[in-house]
């Protein structure tokens, strides 16, 4: 009997939370990397997304020329309509500030409200609007040729005229730099006070850019099947050449991982050197790619309808299939959200499951929120990879409540992988044991039972105390 509790008692240790299991002993196909928490419906074909740092808003601008903002429960706060389709949106960090470009030549901003509280009548259609984290500057690129830059009350500090369509511009996290790229195959960097720190001439149509927090470092992709790697002085570290029309790309914060989306269906990563890692290959144009802040994966919007989530190895991990191309990504700089918009009229919006990710990835930054900002697992040399099965988002599997991060929670995880491990010789000891004990016990009571008093004194006299 006694066995058989000391067997019972080990065997639920051992049978602990399965959440402590390493990524060997994790079925993929029963987890869900991500859960939908929303859908946030226009009516409309919906051609940009933008979130604010923690995922509670999402700004949306849709072909019916509408501003939206919704939150994470998927609530419409407001809705502003412009005068033409808005191609562009942008939202500070903290979700107060929403900027917006229309094909109505304007550039509009407006508060978490929905007031507008200002707007700016330029010389062509917007192409694109980006506002600083802080929401104290905005910078606007158009097909007049210009680069806007304003402060938060709508003053216009400086503009400077490319003489060709501005495509795409990024701004720094502080709004202390603005990059820009052109139809007339220029690349551009700026200062806040309109000092250009350098220029630099590709032979391509700039499609994309995009820059590292700081603006140390500056990516752009090309017409020409280019991307563009320049470093804070404006000189080309490498090009590569790695197939078609590039749509999209997308730095890591400290620069050293660089994705690339293409026309060819592929999705591209660079390490700092130029040096192709990978590739991906989805069934349709890549029209847009983001790498999350933290560096733990890589959103992917395809034209066959399918959002993809690689981790930094390439290995696909999650999917979800929209109903219509996905035209935009935004993720959230704390990496726990993440949004698309779809032509099929809604945006969705994603929560990170931090469990899933710490399994997967081996870390305890994915159960906290507020540390993946400064770069999480970035400036980790190997991120550890999941296994190459594939995850789709509507598999019904999941994880229960997340991890504790306290150190002593840790090592209490630890402890029924330490009694599993030591269970059977515990307790092949303790049968032992038992077994000797019961033995020796029996045997005394035989004894007992042939043996009269007197004779059993007798066996301690056979061996007398020595006298003192």
């Amino acid at each position: 009997m006694a066995l058989g509790l000391l067997f019972g008692l080990f065997a639920d240790i051992g049978a602990a939370d399965p959440v402590t299991l390493d990524n060997g002993d994790v079925n993929l196909s029963e987890l869900r990397a991500f859960d939908l928490l929303c859908r946030c419906e226009t009516g409309y074909i919906v051609n940009t997304v933008a979130l604010s740092s923690s995922g509670d808003y999402l700004a949306i601008g849709s072909f019916d020329h509408n501003v939206s903002l919704f939150n994470s429960e998927g609530k419409k706060l407001w809705n502003y309509t412009t005068g033409d389709i808005v191609y562009t949106v942008s939202i500070s960090s903290d979700g107060k500030c929403v900027a917006a470009g229309s094909n109505d030549k304007r550039v509009y901003f407006f508060n978490r409200e929905g007031n507008l509280l200002w707007n700016y009548k330029t010389g062509g259609s917007l192409n694109s609007v980006v506002v600083s984290s802080d929401g104290s500057h905005v910078a606007a690129g158009t097909e007049d040729g210009k680069i806007y830059f304003f402060n938060r009350e709508g003053k216009l500090l400086w503009n400077f005229d490319s003489k060709s369509s501005i495509r795409c511009v990024a701004i720094s996290r502080d709004g202390a730099y603005v990059a820009a790229g052109s139809s007339n195959k220029c690349i551009y960097l700026f200062d806040s006070k309109g000092s250009k720190k350098w220029e630099k001439r590709t032979g391509s149509v700039i499609n994309s850019v995009c820059m590292t927090p700081d603006a140390s470092y500056v990516a752009a992709g090309g017409s020409n099947y280019n991307v563009y790697f320049l470093n804070q002085n404006g000189e080309f570290s490498w090009i590569r050449n790695p197939a078609y029309w590039i749509s999209s790309v997308s730095l890591t914060n400290n620069g050293s991982y660089l994705a690339a989306g293409s026309f060819d269906d592929k999705v591209y990563l660079f390490n700092s050197t130029g040096t192709k890692l990978w590739d991906y290959k989805a069934k349709d144009d890549i029209y847009s790619v983001a790498i999350s802040p933290d560096a733990s994966f890589i959103a992917a919007g395809s034209w066959d309808d399918t959002l993809y989530v690689l981790d930094m190895k390439g290995n696909e991990f999650w999917n979800y299939s929209c109903s219509g191309n996905i035209n935009s990504l935004s993720i959230s700089h704390d990496s726990s959200a993440l949004a698309a918009g779809s032509d099929d009229g809604t945006a969705y919006l994603f929560e990170r499951n931090s469990t899933v990710f710490a399994q997967l990835f081996g870390g305890e930054s994915f159960l906290s929120r507020d540390t993946a900002i400064t770069g999480g697992i970035e400036n980790i040399v190997d991120i550890a990879s999941a296994s190459s099965g594939k995850v789709s988002g509507d598999m019904k599997g999941n994880v229960g409540s997340d991890i504790e991060s306290s150190g002593f929670t840790k090592s209490l995880s630890k402890l029924p992988e330490l009694l599993n491990f030591f269970k059977s010789p515990i307790i092949l000891l303790l049968a032992v044991l038992i077994a000797s004990l019961y033995l020796k016990n029996k045997t005394f009571n035989k004894k007992t039972r042939n043996e009269d008093f007197d004779d059993f004194e007798n066996l301690d006299d056979e061996n007398p105390r020595p006298e003192n």
